[in-house]
């Protein structure tokens, strides 16, 4: 197994993680709150909105700190 092999994999599995932690911990909550299909299409949308902002300012955030610390 090659390096990028190892690392493409890490990837892939820590990406499929985040994506079923946050199904699993926001978005079905969200969902289950409401009973009309107009308030879970709303609620699934402001849910995803949210979460990618906060992804965004991770993103941000990190690649400020290694702008920082390895340049």
């Amino acid at each position: 197994m090659s390096h990028e092999f190892v690392t493409y994999l890490v990837l892939v599995v820590g990406g499929l993680v985040s994506l079923t932690a946050v199904i699993g911990l926001v978005l079905v909550p969200v969902v289950r709150i409401y009973d009309l299909w107009s308030q879970r299409i709303a609620a699934f949308v402001l849910g995803l909105f949210i979460v990618g902002v906060f992804a965004t300012g991770g993103v941000y955030l990190g690649l400020q700190i290694i702008d920082r610390y390895l340049s």
